[in-house]
């Protein structure tokens, strides 16, 4: 049987959860350094949670790009894709 924790990491499936729920998205640092995770809105929902992290190693947000869950929104920018959301709504959302 395939479950989330079999298709992506652990920390692939955080980002990508923080991604979808709290419309963040991910900014390309240089090297290997750890992509900055940002709110995509500036005033805060009330009630809403804390994102698991601020950052993302490279290795995680590699992980998702790979597998078609995040997608390009401008050079540095990324975002949740379609596929990254139907995947989150069938196999992540409890």
């Amino acid at each position: 049987m395939v479950t989330p924790e079999n298709v992506m990491s652990v920390a692939s499936r955080h980002a990508l959860q923080d991604m979808v729920e709290l419309e963040m998205y991910l900014v390309v640092q240089p090297q290997r350094a750890p992509w900055l995770m940002l709110p995509r809105r500036t005033r805060k929902l009330p009630g809403s949670k804390k994102p698991y992290s601020s950052v993302v190693e490279s290795s995680a947000a590699r992980e998702l790009l790979d597998q078609g869950f995040i997608e390009a929104s401008s050079s540095r920018t990324f975002v949740a894709s379609k596929s990254g959301y139907q995947f989150y709504e069938l196999e992540m959302k409890q």
